[in-house]
């Protein structure tokens, strides 16, 4: 604090203002670079949220292509009566009253080939 005093004693009036204001705009230029760097909104919260916006955005292209499909299905299944039957028995096993209902499984010739080479 001695040599703070001696240079003020020092230095005349408009020099002393000068430094004052020299020290004055570095620190506004220091608290600006700070807060461009290391602030809420710095250089690297940027390239975060970049990466961001980028997965959002491919989740959003995902979701539109899954919306169109469903779209179609809809637009199919409201186009009649036969389009709903189809689907039910393909995928829930609708039958009507007096049909009977066969499962067919399938076997494999490979199976069946091994099977013998074994015995």
């Amino acid at each position: 604090m001695l040599w703070l005093n001696k240079f003020i004693q020092k230095t005349k009036s408009k020099d002393l203002r000068f430094y004052i204001a020299i020290s004055v705009l570095f620190l506004v230029v220091v608290f600006t670079q700070k807060n461009i760097w290391f602030g809420e909104q710095s250089r690297s919260d940027l390239r975060v949220l970049e990466k961001e916006i980028s997965a959002l955005t491919e989740e959003r292209i995902r979701l539109e292509n899954e919306n169109k499909l469903l779209e179609e299905e809809k637009i199919k299944l409201s186009s009649g009566r036969e389009t709903i039957e189809g689907l039910a028995r393909s995928e829930l096993g609708l039958i009507k009253p007096g049909e009977k209902f066969y499962i067919f499984e399938a076997t494999l010739e490979e199976d069946i080939s091994i099977s013998s080479e074994v015995n």
